[in-house]
């Protein structure tokens, strides 16, 4: 029986390209995932509001926290008081207490303006944890015909024609002129 021919070196980096992106992938769900597991959250930055800080695309991970344990100079996200579906994540500026309420004055890095809400004080806030580059821009391309495109359709037909080219090309085993 033939011996194998050694990988050549075209496929060893091919191998150690695939591992990268494996080893990268597997890193960046677990950053973003395994904050879920003690009660952080993630979120998408989708404005340039706190750069360069945080930047449009990134991934913040909030710890939820009392509205008492926030401390100026804090990066918080919080409900945008004049749309509620919104989420905002700026940095501290000022904090009031008035009665059962705080008052908040909160700015991005970037902005000029500042917002000013309240939240009651046994209610919940988000306070960054940290933040990771770019990943946000793959979870908003997926909700875009494109993004579904680029991330489902596109790797299923470079999957199909691979299977092709390995039916279609012969096998080294048995073929004219194998002694075996």
């Amino acid at each position: 029986m033939p011996s194998k021919a050694p990988p050549t070196i075209f496929r060893q980096i091919v191998n150690g390209v695939v591992w990268a992106v494996v080893v990268a992938a597997a890193a960046l769900i677990l950053a973003v995932a395994l904050p879920l597991a003690f009660g952080d959250r993630p979120h998408t930055v989708l404005t340039g509001s706190m750069e360069p800080t945080i930047s449009a695309g990134d991934v913040v991970i909030d710890a939820r926290i009392s509205p008492l344990d926030a401390r100026v100079g804090d990066v918080v996200t919080f409900r945008d008081p004049e749309d509620q579906s919104k989420l905002i994540t700026h940095r501290v500026k000022r904090i009031r207490r008035s009665g059962s309420h705080l008052w908040f004055t909160t700015q991005g890095d970037a902005n000029n303006t500042t917002e000013h809400w309240r939240i009651a004080a046994n209610g919940e806030l988000g306070r960054v944890v940290y933040a990771i580059p770019w990943i946000g821009h793959v979870a908003v391309l997926t909700h875009t015909p494109w993004g579904l495109l680029l991330l489902v359709v596109v790797p299923l037909l470079l999957l199909a024609v691979d299977e092709l080219v390995k039916i279609w090309r012969p096998s080294q085993e048995g073929a004219i002129g194998d002694p075996g």
